[in-house]
């Protein structure tokens, strides 16, 4: 979700755009493209979106947005993005942590990368959208369309939940940290103990999509595949017996590299 993760958004982007513009040479209307039937320039417009997870490891994000954009010209405008990630570990994280409370051999150990979820955030960026084309549906139907890019950076909230690091074990057999009344039954617990850290963050974000103006010129609907990037942090060294007696431990991680949540977003626009 690193170092691999990024080239390949990279790749797909420069495969999207390079695909748009075959199709506008190829399936295009070139009348369209002259004469515009939608043009956005000069105009605002509102938007929401969702973005769901194109790949999950150890954490899972669904993402909220609203945005608000400025068409200064017709191939370019800027756009303020704000919105909330409903996030949660996913079944292999949640397995590590069952398994690792148990684990003797494990006395010194480093925390896992990737493990913080993104929450509140905004973006303020910049869309450039040089193609502009219709695709022929039906006969008598057409649908217009902007392939554009979207870079820009703001803040979020981030918060870590360790799934290895316990401050109180309550049945290291069983691997269990949290108060739950059956050690069989996690959903008996009312609290958990699992280590929490909460941080705020610069977030950079970058995206290439699609978005099809519908009757009117005043309704659109947009597709994208969006990266949201910050940086990771995490510990190393860390000895068990201190951290869940409530002792620091080990050291932050020296090159902890960067996180990467890639989403495909689906979204409405409207023009004003």
């Amino acid at each position: 979700m690193n170092a691999r993760t990024l080239p390949r958004f990279v790749s797909l982007a420069f495969l999207l755009t390079a695909l748009s513009a075959s199709a506008q040479e190829q399936v295009l209307d070139p009348a369209a493209v002259r004469h515009r039937l939608f043009s956005p320039e000069e105009k605002l417009e509102a938007s929401v979106s969702v973005g769901l997870p194109l790949r999950e490891y150890l954490t899972a994000h669904y993402n909220l947005n609203v945005g608000v954009a400025y068409n200064l010209f017709n191939t370019l405008g800027v756009e303020a993005r704000a919105g909330y990630a409903l996030s949660r570990h996913t079944g292999l994280a949640r397995s590590i942590s069952e398994s690792f409370l148990n684990r003797e051999d494990k006395k010194i150990t480093d925390e896992l990368e990737d493990m913080w979820e993104m929450n509140l955030h905004g973006v303020v960026g910049a869309r450039w959208a040089p193609i502009y084309g219709k695709l022929s549906l039906l006969a008598d139907e057409s649908a217009h369309f902007q392939a554009y890019l979207w870079g820009g950076g703001g803040l979020a909230s981030l918060r870590r939940q360790s799934v290895i690091q316990c401050t109180r074990v309550q049945d290291r057999d069983m691997g269990v940290c949290d108060n739950r009344a059956d050690p069989l039954d996690a959903s008996t617990a009312t609290e958990n103990y699992w280590h929490t850290e909460t941080r705020v963050a610069p977030v950079a974000s970058g995206a290439v999509g699609f978005r099809f103006f519908l009757a009117g010129g005043k309704h659109a609907l947009r597709f994208e595949v969006r990266d949201w990037v910050f940086m990771d942090q995490y510990r190393v060294n860390v000895l068990r017996e201190d951290w869940e007696a409530g002792r620091e431990s080990g050291e932050p991680a020296s090159n902890p590299g960067l996180t990467h949540l890639v989403q495909f977003d689906i979204g409405y626009t409207f023009l004003f």
